[in-house]
């Protein structure tokens, strides 16, 4: 009955996984099954042999424990040097490199397995951590700093998700012996890149994503009770790009008819002035999303499928709410509310290009700044594109947790937000989450099955084609 019982300790937290595992799975399948299990036999080995605890195994990540934070970081130096030796007779594209990170904080024991946000620390220097190398945290370095002959490299102190503090993080060098010696992280490292970010942005250097106020315009003309068509024929045919792709929108296999479209009128009424009007407005704004960086531009593709899925969503969600007069604006709000993250990403480009930094910062790092910063730097920015209150107010506030539930065109856009995401149409990989259980699915009171046709909505939009 012991086992059952819930205990909190202070424990050193040891999370590893594979680099490009899902690559070499891909390649052979067979061969990294057994190449993996065989390296979790070593694993296994020096964790008991000092005197640690293998918690879990799924898949390609790692999860043991210790006692001392000096047994754990033994373990963690003598895989790698076993693994490496076993890298070392595999041809180079078989080779498997386990990253390694290492916390020390009170934990909850609980059925044999461990728990807390000390885990999620260890998981998340992991990430940090190099292929083949080991990460530790503050906590654990002040542990074993004079015990260890191995050099320490400060990397800073890393924002962790969900945690109040920055997290120390330091690397551990394992090609150098000169124990208790610290180096510090060179001025290109984490520490300084947002030091660097932040100055530009208040500098007069800074490029800021601009706004083409064509597709705003389309859509206020567009929201009205009686629309003027002339007015929007005119603003359309007044730029090239849209009007070709208004023509071959209407054109399209979901909306032709019998007879070919050919003036930018017909297509209005083919189309209705609604759908007219997020055209336009998707057309204007996907222009500054992207970058001859291959990296930035990755992810502004990424982000840009992400804005207009909330689009879709959030005016879908006005429409079904029997909010029909805000769907135009939910449209907009829903593509504007993470344009902070645009300005961020356009940001480390242009800093980057003109060569304030060397190189770019780490995925792992622009995804901690902007997901830290997106709401103060949207707001910042939609203010000085001097839009409406309503937009600045949704891009600064649509993460707070205390939220008043009065906003109805915000909490559009949270509930939006939450089910892109949710169907991994965003920057990171599927959040999965039972919709209708939200309390912004429950603010419409919508059902399992209008979440449901919102998620069919979703995988059949024309728009990401």
């Amino acid at each position: 009955m012991a086992e059952n019982r819930t205990l909190r300790k202070l424990t050193a937290v040891l999370s590893a996984d594979v680099k490009g595992y899902s690559t070499l799975m891909g390649d052979d399948e067979e061969y990294t099954i057994n190449t993996i299990t065989a390296y979790r036999k070593i694993f296994a080995g020096v964790v008991e042999k000092n005197q640690g605890r293998v918690v879990d195994s799924p898949g390609d990540n790692i999860l043991a424990d210790f006692s001392s934070a000096l047994d754990a970081v033994t373990s963690a130096i003598e895989i790698q040097a076993a693994l490496g030796t076993r890298n070392g007779k595999l041809p180079k594209n078989r080779q498997m490199f386990f990253r390694i990170g290492i916390n020390l904080g009170d934990i909850i024991h609980k059925d044999g397995r461990i728990y807390g946000e000390g885990v999620n620390i260890a998981a998340r220097i992991e990430s940090l951590a190099d292929p083949g190398g080991i990460s530790i945290s503050g906590d654990v370095y002040n542990q074993v700093k004079n015990k260890v002959a191995h050099n320490f490299e400060y990397m800073g102190a890393h924002a962790v998700k969900n945690i109040a503090e920055p997290v120390r993080i330091y690397r551990i060098d394992l090609k150098r012996e000169d124990a208790g010696k610290t180096i510090q992280a060179p001025a290109s490292e984490p520490t300084s890149f947002l030091k660097i970010f932040k100055s530009y942005l208040t500098s007069k250097k800074a490029v800021l994503p601009a706004f083409d106020t064509t597709g705003l315009k389309i859509q206020q003309e567009a929201s009205k009770p009686e629309p003027d068509t002339d007015a929007i024929e005119k603003m359309i045919t007044c730029d090239p790009s849209l009007t070709s792709h208004v023509l071959r929108i209407a054109n399209s296999a979901y909306y032709k008819g019998i007879n070919k479209v050919s003036t930018v009128r017909a297509a209005i009424v083919r189309l209705g002035s609604q759908e007219v009007a997020n055209i336009a407005i998707l057309v204007t704004q996907k222009r500054p999303f992207q970058s001859k960086d291959p990296y930035i531009n990755k992810v502004m593709q990424k982000l840009w499928r992400h804005s207009v899925g909330c689009a879709v969503s959030a005016q879908w969600i006005a429409n079904r709410s029997g909010l029909k007069t805000l769907a135009q604006e939910a449209f907009t709000a829903g593509l504007l509310h993470d344009i902070g993250k645009l300005l961020i990403l356009t940001a480390t480009d242009e800093i980057k290009r003109t060569g304030t930094i060397k190189q770019m910062p780490s995925g792992d790092l622009l995804e901690e700044v902007m997901d830290k910063y997106h709401t103060i730097y949207g707001y910042a920015l939609l203010r000085s594109w001097n839009l409406p209150d309503h937009y600045c107010g949704i891009a600064r506030d649509h993460h707070k947790a205390d939220l008043k539930k009065n906003n109805d065109l915000m909490m559009m856009v949270r509930l939006a937000n939450i089910t892109t995401n949710s169907m991994g149409i965003g920057l990171k990989g599927a959040e999965p989450c039972v919709l209708v259980v939200t309390p912004e699915a429950d603010y419409f009171e919508l059902s399992e099955v209008d979440m449901a046709e919102l998620e069919i909505k979703l995988e059949n939009a024309k728009v990401f084609s």
